[in-house]
């Protein structure tokens, strides 16, 4: 692939075994993605699975399990996990509890209509599939959702009274990232990516398309409906770097361009493979799930780097700052979080969550798994406009008890595991 990493492998065990083959400066956990188990059973189909197909999801899910996943991870507002209704996903989290592992989901949506009735569903595949739930990065999107994160939390704390296993994670910006074709309708993603790009060059689906991002569906309330084009900001396009950094209303004043036809056009010529980021949060809520009790700090970033095919594009700064910036923000600037509250969940309470029960605090016995940081100096550099900057003010990073990072500099070791998930029972 573009990466130079050869894609050989169909299983979660023969993946697990790909990584510990080709070494790790990190310790990895894998979970079982929804979206490629249900693309390899049904497709890019918009309907329930037969009796026998929800029977092979669950076969691939207990492999899955057995080689080590550490549970199911869902993102409900994509295709192909978004065409899956409730009683689905409880059928396979049903798997991962037999077999101790969590349910984390990208929730079915987070602005104004959906936040609630979102959190309501991933408590019920909780409590109805008797599952750990994680929901990723909790947040409001749009002005019209927000404040209602105090409602979502309290929500939590009621499903945890009741004995659910609900908690939540949260990074520190009021900005998302995703691809660009999650504004297009739902009807636009069936029968996958070629599919898409077939009702793109036709005029009556892209008329058909316009009317529904802006106005909505019953079933899909448009990302429209709370912002605009000028809070949406080109990350990556292989084919326009040009493009990269800059609002798509920006663009389009630019280039004299309808917005709508831009984003068609640029979807069909970058076969979909189009990355932004949108900034639609306000930072009192990501305040309110960062001090939260039920609370953990995680990035929701993909895999970057300053040098190589992973430096292209302007990715969420996320993907460089999570960390270093919740100790300068809202540590030291805002004192939202304590030092040690905000180390226990980056560490200690995100391991408990997965059952390592060996890792994430230093003690004699455990994994040395620690970064040396100077609290006075730790910084996040990088920035929307210029994301591929490593942070300031942390010394080491040891994995496993060897030191991968010193002085800033990277050893060129690959001390890193892949973690396995122990099976209950065992």
């Amino acid at each position: 692939g573009e990466a130079g990493v050869a894609l050989n492998w169909s299983t979660m065990e023969e993946y697990l075994k790909t990584l510990e083959k080709e070494g790790l400066s990190v310790n990895v956990a894998a979970l079982v993605g929804h979206a490629n188990i249900r693309a390899y059973v049904i497709g890019y189909e918009n309907r329930p699975p037969t009796k026998r197909e929800l029977e092979e999801m669950k076969k691939l899910i207990e492999g899955s399990m057995k080689a080590g996943a550490f549970g199911l991870s869902t993102g409900l507002i994509y295709p192909p996990s978004s065409y899956a209704e409730t009683s689905e996903i409880i059928e396979l989290a049903k798997v991962v509890a037999k077999h101790g592992g969590i349910y984390a989901s990208h929730i079915r949506g987070e602005d104004a209509p959906r936040l609630v009735s979102s959190v309501k569903e991933a408590i019920e595949i909780g409590e109805r599939a008797s599952v750990s739930v994680q929901i990723s990065h909790h947040k409001a999107h749009g002005r019209p959702a927000w404040g209602l994160i105090k409602t979502t939390l309290r929500m939590i704390e009621e499903a945890r009274e009741r004995g659910v296993q609900v908690t939540c994670d949260v990074y520190p910006y009021t900005a998302a990232s995703f691809g660009l074709s999650a504004l297009l309708p739902p009807e636009a993603h069936e029968g996958g990516i070629p599919k898409m790009i077939e009702k793109l060059k036709r005029p009556m689906w892209r008329k058909r398309f316009r009317k529904e991002m802006t106005e909505g569906l019953p079933e899909w309330p448009s990302p429209f409906l709370t912002a605009g084009w000028d809070s949406i900001m080109i990350a990556y396009s292989r084919k326009h770097p040009e493009y990269e950094g800059r609002m798509i209303s920006e663009i389009c004043s630019s280039l004299s361009a309808d917005p709508f036809n831009f984003v068609f056009n640029l979807l069909i010529e970058e076969e979909a493979s189009v990355q932004v980021v949108r900034f639609t949060m306000r930072e009192g809520d990501v305040c309110t799930v960062l001090s939260h009790p039920v609370s953990m700090i995680g990035s929701d970033a993909s895999i970057c780097a300053t040098y190589g095919v992973l430096s292209k594009g302007k990715p969420h700064p996320r993907a460089y700052g999570t960390y270093p910036r919740v100790f300068k923000r809202y540590v030291n600037e805002l004192g939202v979080l304590t030092l040690e509250e905000a180390v226990r969940k980056m560490t200690s309470f995100p391991a408990s969550k997965l059952g390592l029960f060996d890792r994430g605090v230093i003690r004699a016995g455990m994994w040395a798994d620690i970064v040396v940081f100077n609290l006075k100096e730790i910084s996040d550099e990088a920035t929307y406009a210029d994301p591929h900057k490593y942070p300031k003010g942390i010394e080491y990073v040891i994995v496993n008890g060897e030191i991968v990072i010193e002085k800033g500099e990277h050893r060129k070791v690959l001390p890193g595991k892949v973690l396995r998930h122990k099976i209950k029972g065992r």
